[in-house]
C-alpha cells in the first residue's frame, strides 16, 4: 500500500505514525502552516499526543511528559523526534505540491466493469535542484560523480517531479486566505496592500500589533474560531483607550456559532473581553449623560461658550449581518475603507443601530480577514474519489478538537482496510 499524506499538523503527524506502523509505504508532504500561532492556554498536558506516538518515543529513548502544554516543548520533545524517526523509515518531503490527479483517468471517466480505484493517483511536486543534487550525493554517489559541473550549475530554477500512489490523505488545514466578502470577491480587493492580512497571516500579525498614532482603528472580518483567536491576540492594542475595533460578520449574532462549539477556556476569555469593553462603554455613557444634563442646565449665554459634550462611541463596534462589498485605499495609502451592506433577510442583532443605513463606509488602519478555506486549486480529483480522503483538521480552539479528529482518522483507517481486504474486488 503506497500512501501520500498532505499537511502539517498534529493530526497529520498522528496519521503518518499510524500508517507507518500499519506497514504502508508512506510519503508525507509537509506544508508550512504554523498552527503553533494558536493560543495554547486552553490545552491540557496530554493534548495532541497518542499512545502510538508515546510508544515510538519510548523506543528511541525520548521522554515527553509535560505538566502543562506548551507548543515549544511539544514541538521539540514530541513532534520533532517523531518526524526525525519517520524520515529514517519513510519519505518526508517539504516540497511544494503542484497537482493531485489520477494518473490516466479524466474526472468522471468510467472503466467498464472496473472501479476507478484501478488507476493510481499522481502527485506532481516542485523540487529545489540544489537540494535534490545534494540528496543524490548521499544516496547515489556513483551517479553524482557522473554529473558535470556545467550540468549542476545549469539547474538554476526549480524542477518538477512526480510520484504515483494507491491512496491520498489530504489533511491540510482550511487556513488558506479567502476573500473579505463571504459571497465572493469584494470590489477593489485585488488592489489590497500590506494593510490587509488574511487567515494565519492575520493571526500572526495580530500578536505583534501595538498602539500607535498610525494604528487607531482595526477591522476584523468574520466571527468564526479564527476570528476569535485574532481578537484575543490583539492583547496590548485592544486595551489601549485610543484603540477602536470593528467586527464585521454575516452572523446575526457574532460568535454565536463559535461559542456553541468552543473550548470552555477560550469561550470564557472571549466573553470576558467583550463584556469588559461593553462595561467600559456603559460607564462612558453614564459619564456623558451626567455631563450632558449639567450642560443643558446652563443658561443659554453660557452654553454658547461651552461645547456640548460629545457622545461616546463603543471601542468595540459590531456590524452584524453585514457583507463587505468593497475595499478602497486612499491615494496617500494611510487609510483603508470598507464598504458594508446588510441585506434585508439578515437581522443584525448585535448593535442593531448600525442597521439603519443601507450602505456604510468604515475607515480603518488595518484589516484582519478571518475568512479562510482549504486550497483545492491543485486538487484535480473529486472529493468522493475512491482512495482519496479529504479531512480538514478541526480548529484547535474548538472543544474536544483532538479527540474528534482521532476518531475521524480511525474512520479513514477502517475505510482503507476495506479497500485492501482480500474480499474487495476492484
Amino acid at each position: 500500500m503506497k500512501l501520500a499524506i498532505l499537511g502539517h499538523s498534529p493530526l497529520a503527524l498522528e496519521a503518518a505514525i499510524r500508517f507507518h506502523l500499519h506497514g504502508a509505504a508512506l510519503t508525507w508532504y509537509i506544508d508550512q502552516d504554523d498552527f503553533t500561532l494558536f493560543d495554547s492556554s486552553s490545552f491540557s498536558s496530554d493534548s495532541f499526543i497518542s499512545d502510538l506516538g508515546l510508544s515510538l518515543l519510548k523506543e528511541i529513548n525520548v521522554n515527553y511528559s509535560p505538566t502543562a502544554f506548551n507548543w515549544n516543548e511539544w514541538t521539540q520533545k514530541y513532534e520533532k523526534p517523531l518526524i526525525d524517526y519517520l524520515r529514517v523509515h519513510q519519505e518526508v518531503r517539504s516540497d511544494q505540491v503542484i497537482s493531485i490527479s489520477k494518473r490516466f483517468l479524466a474526472p468522471g471517466e468510467v472503466i467498464p466493469g472496473r472501479s476507478r480505484f484501478l488507476d493510481l493517483f499522481r502527485i506532481i511536486y516542485r523540487v529545489n535542484p540544489k537540494e535534490f543534487i545534494e540528496e543524490q550525493k548521499e544516496i547515489n554517489p556513483e551517479t553524482y560523480k557522473k554529473l558535470t559541473e556545467e550540468f549542476i550549475t545549469s539547474l538554476t530554477s526549480t524542477i518538477e517531479m512526480y510520484q504515483d500512489y494507491d491512496l491520498v490523505l489530504d489533511l491540510r488545514s482550511d487556513l488558506s486566505k479567502a476573500s473579505a466578502a463571504a459571497s465572493g470577491k469584494a470590489l477593489g480587493e485585488s488592489r489590497i496592500t500590506e494593510k490587509v492580512a488574511h487567515s494565519l497571516e492575520a493571526l500572526g500579525k495580530s500578536k505583534k500589533l501595538i498602539p500607535s498614532a498610525n494604528l487607531r482603528d482595526i477591522a476584523i472580518i468574520g466571527s468564526d474560531s479564527l476570528a476569535a483567536d485574532i481578537l484575543l491576540s490583539l492583547g496590548t492594542w485592544i486595551h489601549d483607550q485610543r484603540s477602536n475595533l470593528f467586527v464585521v460578520t454575516t452572523e446575526d449574532e457574532p460568535f454565536k456559532d463559535f461559542l456553541s462549539k468552543a473550548h470552555p477556556t477560550t469561550a470564557e476569555q472571549l466573553m470576558k473581553l467583550i463584556n469588559d469593553l461593553e462595561i467600559e462603554f456603559q460607564q462612558e455613557i453614564e459619564v456623558f449623560t451626567k455631563k450632558l444634563r449639567d450642560w443643558q442646565e446652563l443658561d443659554d449665554f453660557v452654553q454658547v461658550k461651552i461645547p456640548r459634550p460629545s457622545e461616546p462611541i463603543p471601542r468595540l463596534n459590531f456590524f452584524s449581518g453585514h457583507n463587505v462589498t468593497a475595499i478602497d485605499e486612499l491615494i496617500d495609502r494611510k487609510r483603508m475603507f470598507l464598504t458594508l451592506e446588510k441585506p434585508e433577510f439578515r437581522h443584525g442583532k448585535k448593535h442593531p443601530e448600525n442597521n439603519n443605513v443601507e450602505l456604510k463606509t468604515v475607515g480603518v488602519d488595518q484589516i484582519l480577514i478571518a475568512h479562510a478555506k482549504k486550497d483545492r486549486s491543485f486538487v484535480e480529483v473529486d472529493a468522493n474519489e475512491q482512495g482519496f480522503f479529504d479531512l480538514t483538521p478541526t480548529r484547535l480552539n474548538l472543544n474536544e478538537c483532538w479527540e474528534k479528529d482521532l476518531l475521524k482518522v480511525e474512520g479513514i483507517e477502517d475505510e482503507i482496510f476495506k479497500l485492501f481486504s482480500p474480499v474487495s474486488s476492484h
